[in-house]
């Protein structure tokens, strides 16, 4: 099995995909207007929906939520299935790289924990046309919380995301782009350790039973551990952090 296949095997039956939580997403719900019925907001990235189910519960807006995992969006579906709301959340399997909108027809753009696949700054200025006049782009983003860090968590991080930049410099690609940048906020150490890490151990047994404790499904598990180990003894030094912009 492919490497991507596994990841996104391990993650499917957990409640999120990434750090955050429903706390943290209503939060930055509050710096937006408040949505009307007839606003289009897009989730990019949603996985299984953990953030989709609570802003279709915040808000009256129509929601399209979008991934490229089959696996993710059928779960989701089930969800909009379950509570009666296919009539407001639409659910579309889409790349992130080639969103197909029209030009200035979303009033908002929101990504948790998933930008990052395509990278902080090209997102943000590759999405900004899809947004209406004075729309708003959300994004969670990891980010040094510190101009200096120890360097084996600098090396750790850097191998995994080249483009892991500091809030200030974050916050001045946001301006270059084009947009106001309206708050920002650090997602507290709950939303990683209970919200997520928690169920890699819960999960990681059934994981690789079903998987045969193959050396690549062993090897993901290792990894795992391995991130775990480092915010636990560095989260000082990183987060991700809720970015809310609005188009300029």
């Amino acid at each position: 099995m492919e490497t991507l296949d596994l990841i996104i095997d391990f993650h499917k039956n957990n409640p999120r995909q990434g750090p955050g939580s429903q706390q943290s997403t209503i939060k930055a719900l509050q710096f937006l207007p408040q949505l009307t019925p007839q606003a289009q907001l897009l989730d990019v990235g949603c996985g299984t929906g953990a953030q989709t189910m609570v802003l279709s519960e915040q808000t009256p807006a129509h929601i399209t939520a979008v991934d490229s995992s089959k696996e993710f969006l059928s779960i989701l579906k089930h969800k909009v299935l379950e509570q009666g709301i296919s009539n407001r959340l639409t659910v579309k399997e889409m790349d992130m790289e080639q969103l197909a909108f029209a030009p200035e027809s979303l009033d908002v753009i929101w990504a948790e924990g998933a930008i990052y696949n395509i990278g902080f700054s090209r997102g943000i200025r590759e999405w900004r046309p899809l947004l209406k006049k004075d729309g708003y782009l959300v994004v969670s983003e990891i980010s040094w919380l510190t101009p200096e860090r120890p360097q084996i968590v600098e090396k750790y991080w850097t191998d995994v995301y080249p483009e892991m930049g500091t809030i200030a410099e974050k916050i001045a690609q946001v301006e270059d782009a084009g947009y106001i940048p309206v708050a920002h906020f650090v997602l507290p150490e709950s939303d990683w350790t209970s919200h997520y890490y928690h169920y890699y151990e819960k999960n990681e047994a059934a994981f690789l039973e079903r998987h045969g404790h193959s050396e690549d499904a062993k090897a993901l598990v290792e990894e795992n551990h391995q991130e775990m180990k480092h915010f636990e003894k560095y989260s000082a030094y990183y987060n991700y952090v809720f970015y809310i912009m609005q188009k300029r």
